[in-house]
């Protein structure tokens, strides 16, 4: 019986090592606003404006996946015309281009063709769009802005500079497998913490990585207020 039982509690504990999260957001303090996004209790998405990533949590804040992104050139902001990124809290309000190649070309979220590399130095939208929705007051014109999370031909500058013209820019494909893992409605918290907003201006977010050989697994996604 003692040997049974101790085989139990070492598949217990090697089950628990392989379906460990690969990160963990833990949140300390901070604004009501952050507090309720990090504590929702549902799949959700935040992006990080200085680090050019988009991490894809689940409602127990385990990183389920991350994709390489690219945000407006012209910095964050939320004046029309202002080719910036808005910040804040979103939600995603349509998806569009299921089923569609990803190298499927669009214009006012209509497919007008494929991409032609001739014009890979236009601003071209591709494979999938997510419409954003700004649920603040400072955001809500997001919709009039046509600010979107969509897949882009600029894919040598993702995750290293923001080049958009205000939209969130992914890998056409990537944003295939995004598109697919997420549904309408879902909350989107964008973050720049070089220009933060005012109930931000405590907030930090860092990543901590394990060195071990289960660092993917291992790896902590801290919210801590300075």
């Amino acid at each position: 019986m003692k040997n049974i039982i101790n085989r139990l509690l070492t598949l217990i504990l090697i089950v628990g090592i392989f379906i460990s999260p690969k990160a963990s957001i833990r949140s300390f303090g901070g604004s009501k606003e952050q507090n309720e996004f990090f504590n929702l209790n549902q799949q959700k998405v935040y992006i990080d404006v200085e680090s050019q990533v988009l991490y894809l949590t689940t409602g127990y804040n385990s990183i389920i996946a991350t994709y390489k992104i690219s945000t407006g050139r012209n910095g964050t902001g939320e004046q029309p015309g202002s080719y910036k990124t808005p910040r804040g809290l979103f939600l995603i309000q349509s998806k569009i281009g299921e089923h569609q190649d990803p190298m499927s070309k669009y214009k006012a979220r209509v497919k007008v063709g494929q991409y032609d590399p001739a014009y890979s130095r236009y601003d071209n939208i591709l494979s999938r769009i997510l419409t954003l929705d700004g649920v603040q007051d400072h955001n809500k014109n997001t919709r009039q802005r046509c600010v979107y999370i969509h897949g882009t031909s600029a894919v040598d500058r993702l995750g290293k500079k923001p080049c958009s013209m205000g939209c969130v820019r992914m890998c056409p494909y990537e944003i295939v497998d995004f598109f697919n893992r997420i549904d309408k409605g879902t909350t989107v918290y964008i973050h720049d913490k070089n220009n933060k907003l005012p109930w931000e201006s405590k907030a930090t977010v860092h990543i901590n990585q394990d060195p071990s050989f289960l660092s993917d697994r291992r790896a902590s996604f801290n919210v801590q207020y300075t």
